[in-house]
């Protein structure tokens, strides 16, 4: 045996043993409100990491107690992400959390964590179902589901022999089953992983949307909505009600602006940016559109298996893949050796750090391959997703890299 073969063979057992140490967090969760907990509020406490996964959790039925109530939360002890804490009176979260940012030196004991009357905008309840996050609202008797991979469907209620279930009109295969804290949800007769009621994400940070020709744009947050026009004074109103459309349209009224949210791709017209929904503001008799939403939720999440690099396909029976991850990391396979970059996504458009690379040895073709990927990752200049829901990496000269979500959720 080699000694470079021993140092690395030390080496990657040193790293499982680090991967499989853990750590315990602790902390108190409480708030201000002159509320009694029902003796079926659950409290529950996540741990996010960047990429949106679940990474470690506690779901502690309060059985009667009051707050504050301690939590204690066991993980790995090299997972960052985010933590949230929360309580839950059926299916609903009445009170959440701050995001609270976990870090190498984040302290064992976070201390109190105060939580807040939740006002949900539009989507009254979350569900994470394996890594996917599905959320649901009722729009009169109708509940609207977001699948969580851009997709807003407006399903009827059904007979169910417990709980309550709704299917898409036409498509019994794609429905919402609720049972208890719980739900099963099947999307075109596949079923996704058991689905357990957690937090709606979208909720952590404020919303903005805007548009040209008039420029102006429209940022929702701490429920008040501001809108900032060129050569006009700021408009800020209170939010004063959300609710979802019959369409499953999300709709936030402030004063006399109805601000409208359409599952629609809105592609900004000046700079060709794409955003996950179309919007119109309505401000008494004015009515302004334009595009809302952040473009990395139309990047983040999925794993995207690349269909063509440059023109020329891939080599048959490869697997060439790449996943966004929320902390400006990029990450995938290159067809034998793993490959990651950092990106930035700014306005104007989409672009990759020097990307780096394991150095496995590899068949020639795939070698070639791993090649002409790398070097079209370096000439990206923006994004796009086209009418059949593929990813297009484009540069300069048109598109570079095309890529479609894996209907699985295997790492990129």
């Amino acid at each position: 045996m080699s000694r470079l073969f021993t140092l690395l063979a030390a080496l990657v057992l040193a790293t499982a043993a680090a991967a499989q140490e853990t750590r315990s967090l602790t902390g108190t969760v409480l708030y201000r409100d002159r509320m009694a907990l029902p003796q079926e509020a659950l409290l529950i406490v996540e741990v996010i990491d960047a990429a949106g996964a679940l990474r470690a959790e506690a779901r502690l039925p309060t059985e009667g107690r009051q707050v504050p109530i301690p939590f204690r939360l066991d993980l790995a002890a090299d997972v960052e992400g985010t933590l949230r804490a929360g309580l839950s009176i059926g299916a609903e979260v009445v009170w959440l959390g701050d995001p609270v940012a976990l870090g190498p030196d984040t302290p064992a004991d976070l201390g109190e964590l105060v939580l807040h009357r939740h006002q949900p905008t539009g989507f009254a309840s979350a569900f994470l179902c394996g890594d996917r996050r599905v959320m649901v609202g009722f729009a009169g008797e109708a509940l609207v589901m977001d699948t969580g991979r851009g997709d807003r469907l407006v399903l009827q209620s059904f007979p169910a022999a417990s709980g309550a279930r709704y299917e898409l009109p036409g498509d019994p295969g794609t429905s919402f089953w609720t049972r208890g804290e719980g739900a099963l949800v099947s999307l075109g007769g596949t079923n996704l992983p058991d689905c357990r009621l957690s937090f709606p994400m979208t909720d952590t940070t404020a919303y903005r949307a805007g548009g040209n020709e008039p420029f102006w744009s429209v940022t929702v947050e701490a429920a008040t909505l501001t809108l900032v026009r060129l050569g006009m004074a700021d408009v800020v109103l209170p939010v004063s009600a959300t609710g979802l459309g019959d369409t499953g349209d999300i709709m936030v009224m402030a004063g006399d602006a109805t601000l409208r949210r359409q599952p629609v791709l809105c592609r900004d017209s000046m700079t060709g940016m794409p955003h996950p929904e179309t919007v119109t503001l309505t401000l008494g008799a004015e009515t302004l559109a334009g595009c809302g939403g952040d473009p990395a939720a139309l990047l983040i999440g999925p794993t995207w298996v690349v269909e063509d690099i440059a023109g020329a396909g891939i080599v048959d029976d490869s697997r060439v893949s790449l996943g966004f991850f929320g902390d400006g990391r990029v990450a995938g396979s290159a067809g034998c050796n793993r490959w990651f970059a950092d990106v930035a996504l700014t306005g104007e458009g989409l672009t990759l750090g020097q990307a780096g690379a394991t150095m496995m040895a590899c068949a020639d073709a795939l070698m070639a391959q791993e090649m002409r990927f790398l070097e079209a990752l370096a000439q990206v200049t923006g994004f796009d997703i086209d009418a059949t829901g593929a990813l297009v990496l484009r540069g300069p000269e048109g598109a570079l890299v095309t890529a479609r979500a894996a209907t699985d959720s295997s790492a990129p």
